[in-house]
């Protein structure tokens, strides 16, 4: 079983949560619950909690407050948050999991997915929660870093970095270098959501580059400054050129 603590100020949000738990992951015990970060705190050291739903903004400190004050932790986090844009990103740039708020069914099975996956690969997480308190303690996004594990080491790079990522069905291949990528267990869709405010352009369906390293267009084409030639789709290619010129 795996053993869960429910961390929420609102009474309703983690009735709801319990509910769709029970009904769909017969899998998991909520062995708790906790309306505050002290309450949280005292939960986590008494029940010993495998995976903690953890809701970003609460009365008295946020969820990230809590990991602060833990420094390590020893279960695995899902936040759940309403629609704030900082800790959105702080999360997904820490290769962490959330839920935006209200929790939907279908958005809970693939985190719960994710998580069951995450347990079956032994990857180092003290390195990524790291990362993690060094991320949110930046005065914005700009300064994040993308974690990326790959194999049994863990990297950290900021966006500018990056040439492009390239999809690979569900995955993505995030380019350094003509000789240096990594698979990163995200959507390309997700890679864009995230990148798209550090300069990176979706040139076609499976290609998303930094503006900086595209060296030309030619022929249906962009050139990045390292040779790759990457086709640019019909109806993107109006816009590129506009934006390269801008």
């Amino acid at each position: 079983m795996i053993r869960s603590l429910l961390v929420d100020d609102h009474d309703d949000a983690r009735r709801y949560l319990r509910t769709l738990l029970a009904e769909a992951h017969a899998d998991v015990e909520v062995v708790g619950e906790a309306n505050s970060i002290s309450e949280a705190e005292r939960a986590i050291a008494a029940l010993k909690p495998d995976l903690v739903f953890l809701d970003v903004e609460m009365p008295g400190g946020s969820g990230f407050d809590l990991l602060r004050k833990l420094n390590r932790w020893n279960f695995t986090v899902i936040f759940t948050t309403s629609h704030q844009q900082y800790a959105i990103q702080a999360i997904r740039f820490s290769a962490l999991d959330y839920l935006p708020k209200p929790v939907l069914p279908e958005e809970l099975a693939a985190a719960m997915d994710r998580y069951r996956e995450q347990q079956r690969s032994a990857r180092p997480q003290a390195e990524v929660q790291d990362q993690f308190i060094a991320n949110i303690a930046q005065p914005s996004p700009a300064s994040f870093k993308l974690t990326i594990p790959h194999g049994d080491r863990t990297y950290f790079v900021p966006p500018s970095e990056i040439i492009r990522c390239e999809a690979e069905r569900n995955y993505t291949w995030v380019h350094l270098g003509v000789d240096r990528r990594y698979l990163l267990t995200r959507t390309l869709l997700d890679l864009e959501h995230m990148l798209e405010p550090f300069g990176f352009v979706r040139i076609n369906r499976g290609d998303l580059v930094q503006r900086a390293s595209i060296g030309h267009l030619e022929a249906g084409h962009a050139v990045l400054k390292d040779g790759t030639r990457l086709e640019v789709s019909r109806r993107r290619q109006a816009d590129l050129k506009a934006l390269l010129a801008s």
